[in-house]
């Protein structure tokens, strides 16, 4: 018992002892936030900025720019490398951007690298900017915040209401399955601001420069996971508008005959709250039940809009080719990926209004 014990603990020191490098805070500068954009002749243009140890027992740490321009990402990191007093080390990294041009380009070469680092944590989220990434990362001054806070915290903060969950073992996942193909969040420099401008789409790995607006990131968002919060404001006529607040959605996949004649029906059901609209009664159920069903009638014909403009694009961001095959036996991926642009894919809404103010 005792030998075995012994062996334990000398396996422990061993595993502890081999193969870590320690790395001493004063000693190396943390990346926070890092953007890439296309620099032509197939080439790239790294930008990071990093967390620079000011000297003094209180002192805040600095904020340093660094970039360079190569063919890879080892290569980029190289170079910044070679412009600074200590390595540069990715521990704390929590974004990661992309200019708009290299990601039409494809992304997955400049994504896997920080697959295989050890020293990126698994929290790391990943978004588009239209534009140049370098752009936003040269913000840095002019932020409160470090760049990298503020965007991680913009993309936390609207992944509850307009944008679906994202990050990197996610973005993976989808751009290497099949049957189903990425999203990111599109971010935009406007002023002294980083704004969500809506949710960039994509074709396996390369942005195809369409997107969802962001106010319609909630029509996608209750489309492709349950989710509570949110809100959507319903245009019923010209300068009469309605706020309808989410209190839960959920949806369900339901796909018929998918290795011969696909069908699909998404059936979204929705319980939200509703203060005040012009022209009816809260207090009345007839008047609650008009307002549902007109409600619903608008919603859905955005929703269907948006499931055929996938269908146009040949894109598959609600992962439907993915959900037919764990549902069909013997899936015929082929006879799928063939017939997907033209499948009928049709969109039922159910609203529940289940909170109500009352109307003057």
């Amino acid at each position: 018992m005792k030998f075995k014990l012994l062996s334990i603990a000398l396996g422990c020191f061993v595993l502890a002892s081999c193969g870590v490098e320690k790395q001493i805070l004063e000693e190396v500068l943390i990346a926070e936030i890092v953007g890439y954009d296309d620099a032509g002749e197939d080439k790239i243009k790294g930008t990071v900025v990093v967390g620079v140890p000011q000297p003094g027992e209180e002192a805040n740490l600095g904020k340093e720019v660094y970039e360079a321009i190569s063919h890879d990402i080892n290569a980029t990191r190289q170079q910044e490398n070679a412009k600074t007093p200590f390595p540069i080390v990715g521990g704390r990294l929590t974004v990661i951007l992309y200019g708009d041009e290299l990601a039409r380009r494809g992304l997955n070469e400049y994504v896997d690298t920080y697959r295989r680092d050890p020293m990126v944590g698994r929290d790391l989220y990943l978004a588009i900017v239209d534009g140049k990434a370098e752009d936003v990362v040269r913000m840095e001054p002019k932020l409160v915040r470090t760049p990298g806070v503020q965007v991680k915290e913009l993309i936390e903060q609207n992944m509850r209401t307009n944008l679906t969950d994202v990050d990197l073992h996610k973005y993976l996942y989808a751009s290497h399955g099949r049957g189903i193909d990425p999203v990111m969040p599109l971010l935009e420099k406007e002023g002294d601001l980083i704004v969500v401008k809506g949710i960039a789409l994509f074709k396996k790995d390369k942005y195809i420069g369409q997107y969802i607006p962001y106010d319609d990131g909630f029509l996608f968002k209750i489309l492709s996971e349950n989710f509570k919060l949110g809100s959507y404001e319903i245009k019923w006529k010209d300068n009469d508008y309605t706020n309808i607040n989410n209190v839960e959605s959920r949806v369900d996949y339901h796909i018929s005959d998918a290795n011969r004649n696909p069908r699909v029906r998404v059936a979204v059901k929705t319980k939200a709250n509703l203060l005040e609209v012009q022209g009816y009664n809260l207090n009345r159920a007839v008047d609650v039940n008009k307002i549902e069903a007109k409600a619903e009638r608008i919603l859905e014909k955005k929703l269907n809009e948006m499931v055929n403009m996938f269908q146009a694009y040949n894109i598959d961001p609600l992962a439907l080719g993915d959900q037919a095959k764990s549902k069909t036996r013997n899936f015929d991926r082929k006879h799928w990926e063939a017939v997907y642009p033209h499948i009928p894919i049709d969109v039922d809404l159910d609203i529940e209004m289940i909170q109500t103010g009352i109307s003057e």
